[in-house]
């Protein structure tokens, strides 16, 4: 033995060790570096030292060396010669692990450093080794005599019922705190059938009268067959777990990892179930992004929810769209904030699911809105009838095949009689001055003229309103000229021209309007049709031959084409029988939605070659695909592959070239009923003629493909 201290602090050791080592405990001193400098016979023995202790140090027996380091941290601030009682270590001799408790008395020299320790070390049972946490378990812990009468308990049981203290437990019969009547001798019963019970739900009566949801485990020892000496149990509140569980709102706790990807760490079943899910643990440690409708809707909401956390505020009542597992889109109302003090790297919240309540209030306004619809559209249908009858009644002589405006022909009539009337009017302003006719009369003429000759319009409606606002005004200034001295034949060749003038504008106004009407016909039928789909969607699915359906789409679109100049090519048999499981209405309305797109923004070509719509049906082993292709408006690139096009209400980025109007509907809709049949509904938009992709005004060439399931036939 060679210690670094001086022999009168080791003599000083050895004393207090010879004091108590006959005590039939494990008995040692080591110094601060954890070298063994004495032990008696019980302490060799558990330890396994021999006869040389200087080869033994304790540190090497601590299966957590800082274990020992945080010892000697508490044993300095020790008062001298007293003994600390309440350490406990985990040590490993010869491989086994062994809980010891162990008090300890710290020497100190003559600087006030730590030398040397007696020890008095005492093997733990399992039991004990748990015991001091006792009343820090969140669980009631009690023990009740053979008249069921409260004997012990920790302070949790207490807090669980609404006690101050355990004090008032001791003593009172269990009936006390039982929810109902009979809970009692229920227990009773079921205790002496089967002496030992496992998380049974109970329902205990607070102190202030409130209910608790418990789950009971205990086990009962008997005196003699029929009767209990007494029962030890434990009691763990699951109050809020049946609210956390059962509650009508999913609740959620997302945290963000390290490569600032947030992930679902906490949900409960509704959350699970709303997302599509049978089991929480399917959701756990899942992305949060996966179950966002698209990622500029899941950016903006992160946006408002930073921003409620720098003003220190929830995001409350934030409505959005998700999907569920199965890709279905669902409306929700969430509720959310950051936790304090987490860097905003956790948020909990509540969200609530609407699509039912959304659903089945927009069944209802839809149903109203298609009715007032369909009168609207037959409203606009007599005026569509009423418009054609006036065009054939004022546009004899510019009308091709009794229907359609010969517009070449009516522009090269209209100039003829611009011309003549531009060699009428210096004539009339010749003849006024000559016969002193009041020259503001004839300003009244010659001001809406100049109007009209240095002016045109970009659009061909808008000229032809133009040209009729200045003949009308003309036409009043003409009339002025009634009473004065002016010779009657000329102003009567004025009045003419002006009239045949005012005619052909009105003729071609009528018939531009009319074509729009006509352009905008098939999108009130698809509006109305949509409107009145209430749930036909799902129901009435039987097999059914999609080629009708397809053919009906392209007949009732033909006049629309015809007025856009549009030719449609049909690369498929009208006469096959292509079987698939639909809804004949509802698939005929996503091919007029499809067909009728691919028209409306199709661009216009120089030269005889129309634009064109190209339909084509390929019937494969067990599906059948439609595409239809157009030449015109491009898709932007990234509304494609976020999908952003099939949002509900939303149209592209640049959907409205050259004032094309529409509701952002369609593609929702067409997408949706594809997806019920089993389908899918893809959508590419590609540059022409080697044009740079990122180059959106020149065409592309839009393809939507169709896919179905064919039903086969025996």
């Amino acid at each position: 033995m060679n210690p670094a201290f001086s022999p009168a602090l080791l003599e000083q050791v050895r004393v207090a060790f010879e004091q108590i080592s006959d005590l039939p405990l494990r008995v040692h001193v080591t110094d601060v570096e954890g070298k063994f400098l004495f032990a008696n016979a019980e302490a060799r023995i558990m330890f396994g030292l021999n006869d040389d202790l200087s080869k033994y140090n304790i540190a090497t027996f601590y299966e957590d060396e800082k274990e020992r380091q945080y010892v000697l941290n508490v044993l300095k601030k020790v008062v001298p010669a007293q003994w600390r009682k309440d350490f406990k270590a985990l040590l490993l001799i010869e491989g086994e692990r062994i809980k010891v408790r162990f008090s300890s008395k710290p020497f100190f020299d003559e600087n006030g450093a730590i030398y040397a320790m007696l020890n008095l070390t005492e093997s733990m049972r399992r039991v004990e080794w748990y015991a001091d946490l006792e009343d820090e378990l969140e669980v009631g812990l009690f023990m009740m005599d053979r008249h069921l009468k409260i004997a012990d308990c920790n302070h949790f049981l207490a807090e669980i019922l609404g006690f101050d203290s355990t004090a008032d437990l001791k003593g009172k019969p269990v009936t006390e705190f039982m929810w109902e009547p009979n809970a009692a001798n229920d227990l009773l019963k079921a205790l002496l059938e089967t002496p030992k019970l496992r998380k049974e739900p109970m329902k205990l009566k607070r102190k202030d009268g409130a209910m608790v949801l418990i789950e009971m485990s205990c086990d009962a020892s008997s005196l003699e067959a029929g009767e209990i000496s007494r029962v030890r149990g434990v009691i763990k509140d699951i109050t809020f777990k049946v609210f956390y569980d059962d509650l009508p709102v999913g609740l959620f706790l997302i945290n963000s990892s390290l490569s600032g990807e947030d992930i679902v760490s906490q949900v409960n079943y509704t959350f699970a179930k709303m997302h599509g899910f049978e089991k929480v643990s399917d959701v756990l440690g899942k992305p949060s992004d996966i179950f966002q409708a698209n990622p500029v809707s899941y950016a903006k909401y992160k946006e408002e929810l930073n921003k409620a956390a720098r003003e220190n505020r929830p995001l409350l009542d934030y409505y959005m769209e998700i999907k569920d597992k199965q890709g279905r889109k669902r409306n929700v109302i969430v509720n959310v904030r950051f936790l304090p003090d987490q860097d905003g790297q956790i948020r909990v919240g509540a969200v609530y699911d609407l699509t039912d309540h959304v659903a089945k209030n927009t069944r209802t306004l839809e149903a109203d809105f298609g009715a007032l619809l369909h009168t609207y559209i037959a409203t606009v249908n007599g005026l569509r009838d009423t418009m054609g009858m006036l065009v054939k009644a004022h546009g004899h002589d510019v009308l091709v095949q009794e229907k359609n405006v010969n517009r070449v022909a009516a522009t090269n009539l209209l100039n003829g009689h611009k011309k003549r009337l531009e060699t009428l009017l210096p004539e009339l302003e010749k003849m006024a001055e000559e016969r002193k006719v009041n020259a503001d009369l004839i300003e009244r003429l010659r001001k809406p003229w100049r109007r009209f000759s240095e002016k045109q319009m970009e659009r061909e409606k808008d000229n032809a309103a133009w040209a009729r606002r200045n003949m009308i005004e003309m036409r009043n200034g003409l009339e002025s000229l009634r009473n004065t001295t002016m010779p009657r034949e000329l102003v009567k060749n004025v009045r003419s021209e002006i009239d045949e003038i005012l005619r052909i504008t009105t003729v071609l106004s009528l018939a531009l309007s009319l074509d729009e009407l006509n352009e905008r016909i098939p999108e009130f039928y698809y509006f109305r049709d949509y409107m009145r789909r209430k749930d036909t969607d799902l129901r009435d699915v039987k097999p059914q031959n999609i080629i009708p359906a397809l053919v009906d789409a392209t007949q009732f679109l033909e006049e629309f084409a015809s007025i856009r100049k549009v030719a449609i090519a049909q690369h498929y048999n009208a006469q096959d029988n292509i079987l698939v499981r639909c809804n004949r209405a509802s698939l005929n309305r996503a091919f007029h939605c499809l067909l009728h797109n691919a028209i409306k923004y199709s661009w216009s070509k120089k030269g005889d070659n129309p634009p064109y719509v190209d339909v084509r049906v390929d019937k494969k082993q067990d599906t059948v695909e439609i595409s239809i292709e157009n030449w015109g408006v491009a898709i932007r690139k990234e509304e494609l592959e976020n999908d952003l096009i099939f949002n509900f209400g939303q149209r592209g980025s640049i959907a409205d070239d050259r004032g094309r109007s529409g509701t952002g509907i369609g593609l929702y809709d067409a997408h949706n009923i594809i997806s019920k049949l089993g389908g899918s509904l893809r959508i590419s938009s590609e540059p022409t003629f080697g044009n740079p992709p990122e180059v959106y005004s020149n065409p592309f060439i839009t393809k939507v493909l169709i896919t179905l399931p064919i039903v086969k036939q025996l």
